[in-house]
């Protein structure tokens, strides 16, 4: 895997920015504001005082030391099994102009240490279904973090699906048990395209601790 650098878009660093938000269709912002968790140049993983359903859009306002930055962003995942407040989203934005991705770099700029919480990746995979009869089946983990992994699958998996995934690194291995927490949605794709997944890490195997860490960690 080609090393990682501070300022690659698609890594995504622990930052919390406190964040106003409306749906498209309302005038003036919600009275409470969310937070995010981590944040990059396409996206961020936000806490909100309330559950917004996958695939709304959200005007949002990062706070920032130079004023408001509005964004327009598509909620592409939330987790409706959390039973209270704080809700997470995973936040896609959309439509950003050059002038406003600079900003939002900017920001990023100014995150110390600057640890990736998502860092973007090419590592090739292999999941398994939880239970008896289930194959083997390949992906390519496209991001990962502290608490799991964005992959890739040509077979879709369910949310609440127990998956068992494993990837080599030039570190060692990392295994872990995870659960589905967001899949594309079922459908006919074009040739050669897969659907892509988020996992959240159940239980990583020991000796995973390291190699995760370096990665994280060490290619800065």
């Amino acid at each position: 895997m080609a090393a990682q650098h501070f300022g690659d878009d698609l890594t995504r660093y622990a930052m919390q920015v406190r964040v106003r938000y409306r749906r498209v269709v309302e005038r003036t912002y919600r009275p409470e504001r969310g937070c995010t968790r981590d944040l990059n140049a396409q996206g961020a993983w936000v806490e909100l005082p309330e559950q917004v359903a996958a695939q709304s859009t959200l005007a949002i306002a990062l706070d920032t030391p130079e004023g408001d930055l509005p964004l327009v962003a598509h909620v592409a995942w939330t987790s409706p099994e959390l039973p209270a407040a704080p809700y997470l989203h995973g936040l896609r934005f959309t439509g950003v102009t050059p002038d406003r991705r600079e900003r939002l770099r900017t920001l990023l700029a100014r995150a110390k240490p600057p640890v990736a919480a998502r860092l973007y990746c090419a590592l090739t995979a292999t999941c398994q279904r939880k239970g008896v009869g289930y194959a083997v089946v390949p992906g390519a983990i496209r991001d990962l973090g502290d608490s799991g992994v964005g992959v890739r699958l040509l077979e879709r998996m369910p949310p609440g699906t127990e998956v068992r995934i494993s990837a080599s690194t030039r570190y060692g291995q990392i295994a872990a048990e995870t659960q589905v927490v967001w899949a594309d949605p079922p459908g006919r794709l074009p040739p050669g395209a897969s659907y892509r997944h988020g996992l959240r890490f159940l239980r990583l195997a020991p000796l995973s601790e390291l190699p995760l860490r370096v990665l994280l960690e060490g290619l800065r």
